[in-house]
């Protein structure tokens, strides 16, 4: 058969070539243009180009014979094969980028400050445990934070399991002069639906009734030894950050997870090498009037604080 490739609509299209064509459906303008087939630039039209694919598909072959000239039909064949491998190679591509920023997006969120702090307080809701149990472990977050220091907001949900159930939790967050505070979280349960406001039980009792129920449970017990399971806030005796270095998340009384709460800590991060919360690296000036009542409550001073 005489090869009338380029010669426009005189040009007769072999039928072993006149079929669908990946190369022209998947990268369609890209394809056009290395083909001759300008008409694939109709991608650009909106609406147009919700249809111009398929449309490709279908007429590309036929049109890249005619609209360019080729040494012959297996050499036409070579070319769209190769076409068509290095669209799926760039679909491939894309779909690896794109998952993979969206990890590193969720990720970023999970090491946020504002993350961390949610995370905190819905370990120190008593209702949060007894609807989910502890331990339990979070999955990938979901939302978006803005940040433009000193100020900054989120809303953010993300998934939660534990030994008596799962659900989700929201919440939001916005930052004033440099300090994240939580307004709602919100924990939806998996199996009923139900969603609980755990914001207000989740948020750390004010320091002045954290002391006061230390002193209603008796100074003596809740001076005993640091190992051993106490009640009330311990006055650490000897050098303060070795006193509490020394002690695990569940050697802390109630009283003193709270006031630790205060300054973001909880059970995961506590004692961790790798994680801390803002709190941990901010001078005793730079900490809000809460945090520096906290860690009064717990022994510290400006001296004893900055020395860290």
């Amino acid at each position: 058969m005489e090869n009338t490739s380029g010669q426009g609509q005189k040009a007769i299209v072999p039928a072993e070539i006149d079929r669908w064509n990946w190369g022209a459906f998947l990268l369609n303008w890209i394809w056009g243009v290395g083909n001759n087939t300008f008409i694939a630039l109709l991608m650009f039209v909106p609406l147009v180009n919700f249809i111009m694919p398929f449309v490709l598909g279908v007429k590309g072959s036929a049109w890249a014979w005619r609209n360019k000239e080729w040494e012959s039909v297996d050499h036409f064949k070579a070319v769209q094969k190769k076409w068509a491998w290095w669209s799926v190679i760039a679909y491939l591509f894309f779909i690896a980028s794109f998952t993979g920023l969206f990890f590193v997006a969720m990720m970023s969120i999970k090491d946020s400050d504002a993350f961390k702090l949610a995370e905190s307080q819905f370990e120190s809701s008593r209702q949060a445990a007894e609807l989910i149990g502890k331990p339990f472990s979070t999955g990938l977050p979901s939302g978006s934070i803005e940040v433009s220091e000193p100020g900054g907001k989120a809303t953010v949900s993300f998934s939660v399991e534990g030994p008596k159930g799962e659900g989700i939790v929201y919440f939001d967050a916005v930052k004033e002069l440099g300090q994240w505070k939580i307004n709602s979280l919100i924990l939806e349960q998996a199996v009923t639906g139900k969603r609980t406001d755990i914001s207000q039980s989740a948020m750390p009792a004010p320091v002045e009734e954290a002391v006061d129920s230390a002193k209603k449970t008796g100074s003596d017990e809740a001076n005993a030894g640091a190992a051993k399971a106490v009640v009330g806030v311990r006055k650490p005796t000897g050098d303060v950050n070795e006193f509490w270095d020394n002690l695990t998340w569940d050697d802390l009384s109630a009283e003193e997870k709270k006031l630790w709460a205060v300054l973001g800590w909880n059970g995961r991060i506590w004692g961790s090498e790798s994680e801390s919360p803002v709190s941990e690296g901010t001078s005793w000036n730079k900490l809000s009037k809460e945090e520096r009542a906290a860690l009064t409550s717990l022994g510290y001073n400006e001296k004893s604080w900055n020395k860290e």
